[in-house]
């Protein structure tokens, strides 16, 4: 497998998520080599001698799901990884896109991309990628208050000026724990934020260019009409969790979310009755 790794991010790993960064890319080499060796010693030394090897991210609190399986073995192959970095940029569709092209000239596989404000488990590409499924994200949360997931669904429509037909989103705050979800577990088409998520490099070829850009509703809403609209299906892994650095040195949690939320009942049926284009009282 040649799998792509996308760092769209504004200006570098933020400082807080440096060290987690670096340490993914050592588990990551760390992966790459079991794959190499199973070649080398073909599946059966291997399958004898990889009791003996230490444990990849020992010590994480999902350390179990970050050792790979023998299918996970079989779909790896030989693992070839390449870094995309474009960073520095405030135009985020640009970068993303930019990085979809250098990855289908490269050849790639796959695209598992990230942005310098997420912290996630090591174990986040093999979980996503055991699904088997063209477009995958992991749990995110937005950074800002009233905080929420970065989970939508797709509502077509049409332009009151112009009278074409357009694409508007509508949260979804209420979601299915500890599942992977798709349309019928929202209610509706859904869409999702491209924090952490995983692409099968297929996907590019059958949806065409532009893939991300950057409108008002967001690159990562943009993707997802465009892979509604050329039958891509799209699903989100909430028992694989995010968190996003909030503006402050906090950072946003499927924990902390339900918490404020909690808290701030009033403030939730206001502001998005509003964004969802419903009236407070319904």
């Amino acid at each position: 497998m040649k799998l792509a790794i996308g760092m769209c991010w504004y200006d570098g790993p933020d400082v807080t998520c440096a060290g987690r960064f670096l340490d993914f890319m050592t588990y990551l080499g760390e992966l790459r080599d079991r794959t190499l060796w199973r070649k080398q010693l073909g599946h059966d030394k291997f399958t004898e001698l990889e009791p003996n090897l230490p444990l990849l991210d020992a010590g994480s609190p999902d350390a179990e799901s970050a050792q790979p399986t023998e299918l996970d073995y079989l779909r790896l192959g030989e693992l070839e990884i390449g870094l995309i970095d474009y960073t520095r940029t405030s135009l985020v569709g640009k970068a993303r896109e930019l990085t979809v092209e250098t990855a289908l000239k490269w050849e790639a596989d796959y695209l598992f991309m990230w942005d310098d404000d997420m912290k996630f488990e090591h174990s986040t590409f093999l979980r996503l990628l055991r699904h088997d499924v063209p477009v995958v994200a992991a749990l995110a949360f937005t950074s800002r208050e009233p905080f929420h997931p970065v989970i939508m669904t797709i509502k077509e429509s049409t332009d009151s000026v112009t009278g074409q037909p357009m694409m508007t989103s509508e949260y979804v705050l209420d979601y299915p724990k500890d599942k992977l979800i798709t349309n019928e577990d929202v209610g509706g088409l859904i869409a999702f934020g491209t924090g952490v998520f995983l692409c099968n490099m297929s996907v590019f070829k059958q949806v065409p260019q532009p893939w991300f850009e950057s409108t008002g509703a967001g690159e990562d809403f943009f993707f997802c009409t465009k892979c509604h609209q050329h039958g891509v299906d799209r699903y989100v892994d909430t028992a694989t969790k995010t968190s996003h650095k909030k503006w402050t040195s906090d950072f946003i949690d499927e924990k902390y979310y339900d918490k404020f939320r909690e808290l701030n009942t009033d403030l939730y049926k206001k502001h998005f009755a509003e964004l969802n284009g419903e009236s407070a009282n319904d």
